[in-house]
């Protein structure tokens, strides 16, 4: 009858342990499983080009601003966007013209460094789909004249034939990007970014060319391809959206 008591008491204490530790195990496998799957934050950051601001207080025939921002939604994927205005005025050998127009450029980066404790710089790869809306102005040229017989060949014609604006056109192309990032305080980026253009189609205007379009650059007839650069200022906001 003792051994039979003691057998009954010691099944009936191994069940209420059991059931006071099932809590605790459940607890501690909801707590591991929360953190072995972190969520990404999705972090903004926005900037402004420092290289065109400059060049227009130095440069009577340049007006120009470019804005950037990225947006970090999985750990080191960013997608990134460039939205750009210039106003241009160029002389070449024969030919005075004004290029005015807008640029938006979107894409992914892909940042390649791995950072140390604290630190949070960026060396990146990616990509942009571009596309420009502008007008080209032809203000004046000159006829190209090897025989110079005629009095006053070498003048400009400012009007007349060919001159004048033409508007309405689109500029579509593709850019690969290498970019750096370097937090030089608390929120606070300077980036450079270096990008290798490849024209895929543009609207050709009515007796002229598009030698210059924003965003692009220099176009050429033998050449499909341009590069280009920016040196942002950029700022990532104090807050976090997760995922």
């Amino acid at each position: 009858m003792h051994i039979w008591v003691f057998c009954i008491s010691l099944l009936w204490a191994s069940s209420l342990l059991g059931q006071e530790e099932a809590p605790k195990l459940l607890e501690e496998s909801t707590q591991d499983s929360i953190v072995s799957t972190p969520k990404t934050p999705l972090t903004l950051r926005v900037g402004v080009d420092l290289y065109r601001p400059v060049r227009s207080r130095i440069d009577d025939a340049f007006q120009g601003i470019e804005w950037a921002g990225d947006l970090l939604f999985r750990k080191n994927t960013f997608i990134a966007m460039e939205f750009g205005s210039i106003e241009v005025t160029k002389q070449t050998e024969q030919v005075n013209y004004t290029t005015l127009g807008n640029y938006l450029k979107l894409g992914l980066e892909l940042n390649m460094y791995e950072n140390w404790e604290g630190m949070n710089n960026h060396v990146t790869l990616g990509f942009r789909i571009a596309r420009s809306s502008f007008s080209q102005t032809l203000n004046s040229y000159t006829i190209l004249d090897r025989t110079p017989f005629w009095i006053g060949y070498d003048e400009p014609v400012q009007s007349g034939f060919s001159t004048g604006m033409r508007e309405n056109l689109n500029a579509f192309w593709v850019e690969a990007v290498l970019g750096f990032k370097v937090q030089l305080f608390k929120n606070i980026y300077l980036g450079l970014g270096l990008r290798l253009h490849r024209l895929v189609n543009d609207t050709i205007p009515d007796n002229f060319e598009n030698i210059y379009i924003p965003g692009f650059n220099r176009k050429t007839d033998e050449n499909k391809f341009g590069a280009s650069f920016n040196y942002t200022l950029s700022y990532s906001l104090p807050f976090r959206f997760h995922r």
